[in-house]
């Protein structure tokens, strides 16, 4: 009997010692609540350190260009943690930020983070154990439902080891809360898990759209690589000028659209806040060879200096130069892919020699509108020279007429009507020269082309001709 109760005490003594290991090993489980996305296979886990002020963070998720979680129910003034790939690609370059409203996030180097063992890309994914100083700041450890928010930035890469580095519009985000309270414990990194713990999804992931900066480079592009082309076919081949005037206010009335929408796009940016990028600076530079374009052709300039109207072609091919060089900086300031910026260089290369052959043809043949209305200028003038030689005929007729009877004409000096001769003839028979008048004068007629009656007297004498009749 006594044998069998020191087996069983034995039993238990070893028994207590695997008990308490057991019992250390579930003290030692790290708090934590965690965000899993099982749509991109995101987690993200916090433990907030109940012996210190260290808030302890696993990050996990697909490199894409960057992926980002933010303590807040929006960006405006909450802590967001960005992370991307480093410049190598072989590690991860963690970013804290503070948001703002509806604009990119400025890095903030008042909050420290430590960089934890652990922390890589495997397998395309990014693994980031990192430690937060002062994190809690942005945070009530004692909250059920912290408000929280995630974002992801766009399919092409951002590589970069600056914290700082210039980010792209996301292209989705969401809301969630989470247990602050759940998460409190012994400090520590949480582990690796598929499994939503302490967290509440607050509605579906949105999907986020940069219509704003796409317009403005579309709408900037239609102006340039369409219509402008066009336009210079227009001025070139077409007799009305008014097409060429209407197509023209179009096209600006597009850079102007995209001009107002680059303002706005400038403004969601840290680097273009400023409006001192040289994208924005040539676009502004633009304006001046653009307003001298459209002004130069006014014909009340015209008038005043004739010698304006030869800048006009001129000006044109430079502010075309100015505003595909101020596109081409645009897209290296949004961090456009290379095939982008190829294609964007090959079509304004086009388009450019396009205009200049064009311009070219018309200066040395003129353009239609100009030949038609040198043609209508040359005919209104030699109607107007007609004109004028036909009324100086009509005056001198009238000169010569005057003259011819204001002379006594006849045969030897005798008067018409003496029965002896006619004016036509002398008194050799000798043709002379006589002006004829229409009117009457001095009782005589016969003064045009059709002879009088005294006339007909002296070609018949031997009729007779009641003149009194006549």
């Amino acid at each position: 009997m006594m044998g069998f109760r020191r087996l069983r005490l034995g039993a238990l003594l070893a028994f207590v010692p695997a008990l308490i290991s057991a019992q250390n090993a579930t003290a030692n489980v790290t708090a934590a609540s965690t965000l899993f996305l099982e749509e991109t296979e995101t987690q993200f886990s916090v433990n907030v350190a109940n012996n210190s002020d260290d808030v302890n963070i696993f990050f996990t998720s697909p490199a894409y260009s960057w992926v980002g979680v933010g303590f807040g129910e929006k960006m405006e003034d909450s802590l967001m943690l960005i992370m991307y790939p480093n410049a190598h690609g072989d590690n991860v370059t963690i970013s804290p930020r503070i948001g703002s409203k509806q604009s990119e996030p400025s890095f903030s180097s008042s909050i420290s983070i430590d960089i934890l063992p652990g922390t890589t890309i495997n397998d395309s994914m990014l693994i980031l154990n990192a430690r937060c100083r002062n994190c809690r700041n942005f945070l009530d450890p004692k909250s059920s439902a912290q408000p929280m928010i995630y974002a992801f930035g766009p399919g092409n890469r951002l590589v970069s080891d600056s914290p700082s580095a210039n980010l792209k519009r996301h292209i989705a985000y969401g809301h969630f809360t989470m247990d602050m309270v759940t998460a409190t414990g012994l400090g520590g990194v949480p582990a690796k898990s598929n499994a939503m713990y302490g967290v509440s999804i607050a509605g579906e992931m949105t999907r986020d759209h940069d219509r704003a900066n796409h317009a403005h480079a579309i709408v900037g592009c239609l102006a340039l690589f369409v219509l402008w082309p066009l336009n210079v076919i227009f001025a070139g081949f077409f007799k009305n000028i008014k097409v060429h005037v209407i197509v023209s206010v179009v096209m600006v009335g597009f850079l102007v659209v995209s001009y107002t929408l680059g303002g706005v796009v400038s403004g969601e940016y840290i680097r273009s806040k400023a409006f001192n990028t040289p994208h924005q600076i040539l676009a502004f530079v633009s304006l001046f060879p653009l307003l001298l374009t459209a002004i130069l052709p006014l014909p009340s300039l015209v008038r005043i200096l004739p010698r304006l109207r030869t800048l006009h072609t001129p000006l044109v091919s430079a502010t075309f130069l100015f505003l595909v060089l101020t596109g081409g900086l645009g897209l290296h300031l949004s961090n456009q892919a290379r095939p982008i910026i190829l294609a964007y260089t090959a079509i304004s290369i086009a388009v450019f020699l396009f205009n200049t052959l064009l311009q070219s043809c018309i200066r040395r043949r003129g353009s239609a509108y100009a030949r038609a209305h040198n043609r209508q200028r040359l005919e209104e003038e030699e109607g107007e020279d007609d004109k004028v030689v036909m009324l100086g005929t009509m005056a001198e007729s009238r000169t010569d007429s005057v003259a011819s009877l204001r002379t006594p004409a006849g045969y030897g000096g005798v008067p018409y009507g003496n029965g002896y001769g006619s004016a036509e003839f002398g008194a050799h028979g000798q043709e002379q020269q006589q002006q004829r008048s229409p009117s009457r004068t001095n009782g005589l007629y016969g003064g045009g082309t059709m002879p009088g009656p005294q006339y007909m007297l002296n070609m018949h004498p031997g009729v007779p001709v009641q003149v009194n009749r006549m």
